[in-house]
């Protein structure tokens, strides 16, 4: 393993292991053997939403397509380790181009947001030749870029956000979902169909409380039952679960609750000390 790279494991009192590691996810994935994942659930950071001031950190780039490239260069790898049975659930967010415009509203949901210096508060189109005020499509521009790359987008499934912190905005609806892209190797794959029955919504619209916060930290973490669902449905008993983007740890800690074993890993040391004590206890 790289000397930059940092690592911890453990056991759970119900036989399941946990691998935690502190590095860039593209170099972390590349030490992990091929075919030895049964499910990935994860959420990278969005693009030009936050600045988590880590060297190396995904979301700033000057372009969008910058962003995409990053983002499909970790997945090549979690296809690699995928097994071929396996199920990728990927849930990511889109964002609007300001383009130096003026936000129509105070943002509540994160003071981190810093408007007027990230990419999208920039003149130029962020590479796309967009316009001011136009969202960015971000999440399907993702997805049709790993489809190229021989992924198998089985199901996009919408995550209605619910509960979750109002936007300040007055020239638009506001936005109250999110993309959960259900992604697979081939032909065959591990799917329970049945824990989706007789939901509030629709199979492929999972009605979930949003998560505001984590223990403090600038991040915006998993609800449990998100992970829970997608564990249900895509991973088989005593797999081993991976999330390279793991921000708080929820993937890891939902994952061993309900007896699988668990990889993660993320870049940010502070959030990596914050996952230790949660796991640890």
């Amino acid at each position: 393993m790289d000397n930059s790279i940092k690592q911890w494991s453990g056991n759970t009192l119900t036989g399941g292991n946990w691998k935690l590691y502190c590095g860039d996810s593209c170099q972390v994935l590349k030490q992990i053997d091929a075919n030895s994942v049964d499910c990935i659930i994860t959420s990278p950071p969005y693009y030009s939403l936050r600045d988590y001031q880590v060297d190396g950190q995904i979301g700033l780039e000057d372009t969008v397509q910058e962003y995409v490239s990053l983002i499909c260069e970790v997945m090549d790898e979690c296809y690699r380790v995928l097994k071929d049975d396996g199920v990728l659930f990927l849930n990511i967010g889109d964002t609007y181009y300001s383009g130096k415009g003026k936000s129509c509203g105070v943002d509540s949901k994160s003071s981190k947001r810093r408007f007027g210096v990230r990419p999208v508060d920039k003149s130029g189109g962020v590479g796309v030749g967009a316009q001011r005020k136009s969202i960015l499509g971000i999440p399907w521009r993702v997805a049709i870029e790993m489809i190229s790359r021989k992924w198998i987008l089985r199901a996009p499934i919408i995550w209605h956000r619910k509960k979750a912190l109002p936007e300040a905005v007055k020239d638009r609806p506001q936005h109250s979902y999110e993309n959960i892209f259900m992604f697979v190797k081939g032909r065959f794959y591990h799917f329970d169909r049945d824990p989706l029955r007789g939901k509030e919504l629709d199979e492929d619209i999972w009605d979930i409380t949003a998560r505001t916060k984590s223990g403090g930290l600038n991040t915006a973490p998993f609800p449990d039952e998100l992970v829970e669902r997608c564990l249900s449905i895509g991973c088989p008993e005593n797999g081993v679960v991976l999330d390279p983007f793991v921000g708080s740890g929820t993937t890891i800690r939902v994952a061993l609750q309900s007896g699988y074993s668990a990889i993660g890993i993320e870049l940010n040391e502070e959030f990596c000390n914050y996952i230790l004590k949660e796991v640890e206890a």
